[in-house]
């Protein structure tokens, strides 16, 4: 796939064909496990190639191509569910919800008192990292921003922003196991 990249990278149409082909049934099984939805998968998957063969030119060599996809689908999706759901501020959603009726004042304070509790674990699992694993963290699911761009601005190579990230990652879920089901459950609901 790598060679698929590196022709994509020098505008060949066939190339991105043949990766989209060769990829396209993995991306949207995988996108259907994180969203639930076959159409939130599809338009993930669709606009990520799209966003590829734009910036072509800017494409940086990719060594794990089916991974940095994965990846791309993951924050896909996620922006998507965020945008939808606006879940960035829970006791205003839970307030969307109450003015639906679908809530009851005791179910809201239940949430909020959840959502105070994984605020707290989420923070005590962030004061774990290192700062660069922090700081990086921040940039990339905070802030949105894509590996090169976060290599651009903090000067640290692709593969070690890559590596902290993943490193961090797998910390957070290590210390983090015991809510995440109620974060998935909060995302997807």
């Amino acid at each position: 796939m790598t060679s698929l990249w590196e022709k994509i990278r020098q505008e060949d149409t066939s190339a991105m064909v043949s990766l989209y082909e060769q990829t396209y049934a993995d991306l949207l099984s995988y996108g259907v496990q994180l969203s639930n939805s076959n159409e939130v998968a599809k338009d993930a998957i669709n606009d990520v190639f799209v966003d590829i063969w734009d910036n072509r030119s800017k494409l940086k060599p990719v060594e794990h191509v089916r991974a940095y996809l994965f990846a791309c689908i993951r924050r896909k999706i996620f922006q998507s569910i965020a945008s939808h759901r606006k879940i960035s501020n829970l006791p205003e959603d839970m307030q969307l919800f109450n003015d639906q009726g679908d809530l009851s004042y005791e179910d809201i304070l239940v949430a909020m008192q959840r959502s105070d509790e994984i605020r707290y674990k989420v923070q005590k699992a962030l004061e774990k990292l290192t700062g660069r694993q922090r700081e990086l963290i921040q940039m990339k699911y905070f802030k949105g921003m894509d590996y090169q761009q976060i290599e651009s601005e903090t000067g640290i190579s692709m593969k070690t922003v890559y590596n902290t990230i993943y490193n961090a990652m797998k910390i957070l879920a290590d210390e983090l196991r015991d809510i995440l089901f109620v974060l998935i459950f909060l995302f997807l609901s």
